[in-house]
């Protein structure tokens, strides 16, 4: 009897060694597989998306930029302002408004857009188009993960609608001017959500610093952080000075190709 125990206990010694040697094996091979994912992450220069969190804005208010606008084709394509100034809605809330008008090929647009001191969230957006087939218009209004739209077209004819977004979502027409407010450096990368009234659209995009790059531009040459905003079927690239209050120095639009590079800059 003593033998068989002893025969027993050295199988079952043998099993819990050949137990341990295999758990060892697939330590190892785990830890090889997360190695190997992170040098190929290292090497495709591809950083973890960070929550999003947003700084104080860089820019005071009256700051003024001007972009002249070349189209995909090479030609001279108009200028595009951004104006933002600081206000307080109803309540006494701080709060920014941006403007942006655009002046490009007999067309004219002027977009006015509230959001918060913090975080930068829209409230409102409202934009005036023209050209010479006439105006139309979108009326758009933010609040608790919907926006509300009054769009009123060429013919006079008005529309409402309402949409459900996140309750994270940006107005687009603000994005190039919001991430300037990010923590922008080597290896940053973040994802927003994005919506676009007129077309009430909504876009998730992965934005990634992408390096660093000189520019020169009609207002000078400055050190950037190159940008990219990848939307998963167009990539916009823009470029910000380094420097406070970082100014957008270029953008190249992902779907029209259409480039913006500044020519006059102004802070009040």
């Amino acid at each position: 009897m003593d033998v068989m125990r002893g025969a027993r206990l050295r199988r079952d010694l043998s099993r819990t060694g050949e137990g341990r040697r295999r758990e060892r094996r697939g330590a190892v091979i785990l830890f090889a597989a997360v190695m190997a994912a992170l040098v190929m992450t290292a090497c495709s220069g591809q950083a973890t998306p960070q929550p999003l969190r947003f700084g104080p804005a860089p820019w005071q208010t009256g700051e003024q930029h001007t972009l002249s606008i070349t189209t995909a084709d090479g030609q001279p394509g108009g200028v595009v302002t951004y104006l933002l100034t600081a206000g307080a809605d109803e309540t006494g809330a701080p709060e920014w408004v941006l403007e942006r008008s655009v002046n490009s090929l007999g067309l004219e647009e002027l977009i006015t857009v509230k959001m918060s001191d913090a975080g930068f969230r829209p409230k409102s957006a409202y934009l005036e188009r023209s050209d010479r087939d006439g105006a139309e218009s979108v009326d758009a209004q933010y609040n608790s993960g919907q926006v509300d739209m009054e769009l009123t077209t060429k013919r006079n004819v008005t529309t409402v609608q309402r949409v459900s977004v996140p309750s994270d979502a940006r107005d687009i027409v603000t994005m190039p001017m919001i991430l300037r407010g990010l923590p922008l450096a080597q290896g940053y990368a973040t994802q927003m959500n994005f919506f676009l009234p007129i077309a009430a659209q909504l876009e998730r995009a992965t934005v990634r610093v992408t390096g660093e790059a000189e520019i020169t531009v009609p207002a000078g040459t400055f050190q950037t952080w190159a940008v990219d905003v990848d939307t998963g079927d167009a990539v916009s690239k823009l470029w910000f000075a380094q420097a406070a209050p970082h100014q957008l120095i270029k953008y190249q639009d992902g779907r029209n190709k259409a480039v913006f590079e500044l020519s006059d800059y102004r802070a009040e």
